[in-house]
């Protein structure tokens, strides 16, 4: 994916440009668990586990205080934006200056919620919302942590 620094945070942090994970099977996860910091696997396509392999690592994948901040700066005001539960703003329609989709759509975050889910984020035009969603939901998107 490269290192390329689409999306930069005032804490000095970067992610890449949003792509599509390619799902990993059972058994590819169980085999690069180790090497990838994932705890657990479960579903057959995995797409959370592919967004971990395809960035190098669970160390390489946004926090949800991450994700949160990459709302602030979607949504108008810059609001506080809490990491967990739903944040009601309006949307700034700025989305693409990030190379991000425009809203709606969802990213994975960094923490596995156990096996069968992953941390995640909405981005809609009237809130934001962090939730755990299941780890074979090919609806979400990934960045990576860059340079």
């Amino acid at each position: 994916l490269g290192s390329e620094c689409a999306i930069k945070l005032d804490s000095g942090k970067c992610f890449t440009a949003p792509f599509a994970p390619t799902p990993m099977t059972k058994a590819e996860c169980e085999a690069q668990k180790g090497s990838l910091g994932i705890k657990y696997c479960y579903y057959e396509q995995d797409y959370w586990a592919g967004a971990v392999k395809q960035c190098g690592g669970v160390g390489n994948i946004p926090t949800a205080d991450d994700l949160a901040k990459i709302a602030s700066a979607l949504y108008v005001g810059n609001p506080r934006i809490s990491s967990a539960g739903t944040t009601y703003a309006t949307y700034a329609g700025n989305a693409s200056e990030y190379g991000l989709p425009e809203p709606a759509f969802w990213l994975w975050g960094k923490e596995g919620g156990g096996s069968n889910y992953a941390d995640a984020r909405g981005f809609n035009t009237t809130y934001s919302n962090g939730y755990y969603e299941y780890r074979r939901s090919s609806n979400l998107q990934a960045v990576c942590l860059g340079d």
